[in-house]
């Protein structure tokens, strides 16, 4: 059996339910990459947030303006009771965009349990990598929003 939970992606990353989702979600925290200054754009630079929480970012394309950066972690209902869960796979169906450039997510890291509770609750956990385009184009000061996509396996 097959699970896909779709989010949309506000501030950095906020988190939605979606139509084509098959499960509830609540939000225990938001997955966020932080707030930054895009110093140069010559090149790909990356920032990452991994399960932990620990962000790390290329200095030589980012000045960190405030260090908010965090894991998500989301629990999901409406799953079958005390159900294996064989993986979890994550994936960007939006990139993080604010109406010109964009950040792409990939790099995806996940961590849950290794099944549903008795109320068919599971705890996933993620994190991942925003990297810049590097076309040499200046990032504009906004909020980039984009949308990723939890599938779970059973």
């Amino acid at each position: 059996m097959i699970r896909h939970i779709q989010y949309v992606l506000a501030g950095l990353i906020l988190l939605g339910l979606s139509p084509r989702a098959f499960a509830g979600v609540t939000e225990i925290q938001a997955l966020q990459f932080g707030e930054y200054i895009v110093t140069h754009n010559d090149a790909v630079y990356s920032i990452t947030v991994n399960v932990g929480g620990v962000v790390t970012y290329d200095p030589a394309g980012f000045i960190e303006i405030a260090a908010t950066g965090q894991d998500g972690i989301y629990d999901i209902d409406g799953l079958p009771a005390s159900t294996a869960i064989t993986s979890v796979v994550i994936s960007q169906t939006t990139p993080l965009t604010s109406g010109g450039l964009s950040f792409q997510m990939n790099t995806f890291t996940e961590s849950h349990p290794a099944s549903t509770d008795g109320a068919g609750v599971a705890q996933i956990r993620v994190g991942a990598t925003a990297d810049t385009s590097g076309n040499g184009v200046p990032y504009l000061d906004r909020t980039y929003n984009g949308m990723l996509e939890i599938q779970i396996n059973f």
